[in-house]
């Protein structure tokens, strides 16, 4: 099926972040430390042996630092264990970007997780999940602008991509948010994991639609009459839809820029009814 969606930028590349780099479980991991780290995530992409390349000249030119600092970040994140320094035939930066150490909050001390494995299956399993974003995503202004990307909008957009399934919501799960009557309403657990007050949450998401990164849309959802719990399930966007008077409209939050392949998974399961 044609997967020609206008509001949507296709990306066939993606990387993995683990969900816990977008709350407030390190709270030393911010500014330049945590932009550094997520470029070096993108770098790896979805290579299980989370092994990059890059000269500290192309590192400052993707973050905007100067050599200096960005070597004190490098080495902060090696010394606490989430990029590890591998010695290479050739290469004097190569990195290993590690599964985030455990943290102790009272000692503020880090333990390696290096031995564990960084794909897909082991991270899902590790307790702590990941996140799935499109290389593009990560590129340009939101790394290199702090004015504009405060750490919390960065935290934001992660988290609305750990709940972003177009296939299953028609875009971020509205049990965590959704809109009505033109504000978000947003799940508490959202914004405690990030660690900001509901209404700071709120205006990350409003600058985010603003931003074009997020678009509202309105949704079908119908109860499901296989479940013996007679769930809520999306069958398509309302503006492609043939809603019956028994429907719930749900106005879901949607990325902008998403995996095609996920694009193709929604465009089969509801037969096309995604909003051109």
């Amino acid at each position: 099926m044609k997967n020609s969606i206008r509001h949507l930028n296709l990306s066939k590349h993606t990387f993995l972040v683990e969900r816990t780099i977008f709350s407030n479980t390190f709270p030393e991991l911010k500014e330049n430390r945590l932009r550094i780290y997520l470029l070096l995530c993108r770098v790896v992409g979805v290579n299980n042996k989370g092994l990059c390349f890059m000269s500290i000249k192309t590192i400052c030119n993707e973050v905007n630092l100067s050599e200096h600092y960005v070597k004190i970040c490098i080495d902060w994140l090696a010394r606490n264990y989430f990029i590890e320094k591998v010695k290479s035939p050739n290469r004097s930066n190569a990195y290993r970007v590690l599964i985030s150490p455990d943290y102790h909050k009272a000692t503020k001390q880090y333990f390696s997780n290096g031995h564990m494995l960084r794909n897909r299956y082991d991270m899902k399993n590790d307790l702590n999940g990941y996140c799935e974003i499109p290389v593009d995503v990560m590129k340009g202004s939101i790394l290199r602008n702090q004015t504009d990307w405060t750490d919390r909008k960065i935290k934001a957009l992660g988290q609305l991509y750990l709940f972003h399934w177009i296939a299953e919501y028609g875009g971020v799960d509205p049990k965590v948010v959704e809109y009505r009557n033109t504000r978000p309403v947003i799940n508490e657990l959202m914004y405690h994991t990030i660690g900001c007050s509901k209404h700071e949450l709120s205006k990350c998401f409003i600058w985010l639609l603003r931003k074009g990164l997020l678009i509202k849309v309105k949704t079908v959802y119908r109860k499901n009459k296989f479940s013996c719990m007679n769930e809520l399930q999306y069958i398509g966007d309302l503006s492609v839809s043939n809603a019956l008077p028994t429907d719930e409209i749900i106005e879901v939050l949607r990325l902008t820029i998403i995996p095609d392949m996920k694009l193709n998974d929604a465009l089969v399961k509801t037969g096309g009814k995604i909003q051109s």
